[in-house]
């Protein structure tokens, strides 16, 4: 018994529990030897107790598309199982012992826990709020922990949000942050859809290594050409899309307008060595809230980018007041 109670001092839970109320944990609680293998609770079964790790190992597993996962593991004076307990909810992953262990379960088996608590009120309360304050103190490591990693979480958000080709935004970024944050505004914003007409004969005659700098060459002036206000996004292949937030049917075109320029100014001899070669482009505007929906802006500017090169290329197709466009 006296060796229990010291189990249970050194456990964060119970730590600062009075002497005699450990002695009631103790009285009330089981030590199980377990064999390496032995599942000791499963995911969706009733959380009817806690352990404490006495020796040994205990790992946590979670089952997900067929595959199994250790989530967690925990090891001597360590505790597991007490955040189902305490909120009264079915076991949300699978323990078992990777080793030859021993655990105290608290309470032992038959007994309530609920029961045991009520018949005990001061020691419930103690127990609880120890239980929150292990809470507490494992919000303030994770918060600690993702503070010291600001910039392995800045390099994770960089790996999933930009393009490793051009640097410019990829289209995770437009998906998961850009539409979203301008649905929750309330001004109004202008899309630019553009692409090379004849990108494809690059790739064709001068090989994938051509068309790759060719395509940091764009991403480079389309970068320039937009401005730091602006978010620039390579949409998908050699598709580019720009978001102008605030910008009116003029900025709109001035800023199509420029990056079509841009794009025919563009070093593509250097890049193929043919001295006569030239991109053109095809580019397409879409005005948000005012001509269509958030949710539809994409689509609608990609829409009239399409019109643009179906009707002869390096032309500009918006959807103005006037309904027209310009090239």
């Amino acid at each position: 018994m006296d060796e229990r109670i010291d189990i249970l001092k050194n456990a964060g839970l119970f730590a600062k529990l009075k002497e005699s109320e450990l002695a009631v944990i103790s009285r009330n609680s089981e030590l199980m030897r377990v064999p390496s293998g032995y599942v000791i609770f499963r995911e969706s079964e009733t959380a009817d107790a806690l352990y404490i790790v006495r020796s040994g190992e205990i790992s946590i597993n979670r089952k997900a598309n067929g595959e199994t996962t250790t989530i967690a593991t925990f090891i001597e004076g360590e505790t597991f199982g007490e955040f189902d307990l305490f909120e009264n909810s079915p076991r949300t992953a699978t323990a078992v012992a990777e080793m030859d262990s021993e655990v105290i379960r608290f309470p032992a088996e038959g007994s309530s826990f609920r029961d045991l608590l009520e018949r005990h009120g001061g020691l419930a309360a103690r127990i609880l709020h120890r239980f929150l304050a292990t809470v507490a103190a494992r919000i303030r490591y994770t918060n600690s922990l993702i503070s010291e990693k600001t910039q392995w979480v800045e390099e994770l958000r960089r790996q999933i949000h930009y393009d490793k080709l051009t640097g410019l935004y990829n289209r995770s970024y437009l998906d998961e942050e850009a539409l979203p944050a301008l649905k929750r505004g309330e001004g109004e914003f202008a899309l630019v859809v553009i692409k090379p007409d004849n990108f494809k004969d690059i790739n064709d005659n001068y090989g994938h290594e051509a068309g790759d700098k060719m395509l940091r060459i764009l991403a480079r002036v389309f970068g320039a050409a937009i401005g730091p206000k602006n978010t620039g996004i390579r949409f998908r292949g050699d598709e580019f899309l720009a978001i102008l937030p605030g910008a009116g049917e003029e900025d709109a075109l001035l800023i199509a307008r420029k990056l079509m320029a841009e794009f025919r100014a563009a070093d593509a001899a250097g890049v193929t060595g043919n001295a006569d070669f030239r991109l053109t482009a095809s580019a397409g505007i879409a005005m948000c809230p005012r001509h269509c929906s958030c949710a539809d802006a994409v689509g609608v500017a990609f829409e009239k980018m399409l019109e643009a090169r179906n009707s002869g290329g390096d032309r500009l197709v918006a959807t103005l007041d006037t309904n027209g466009s310009g090239g």
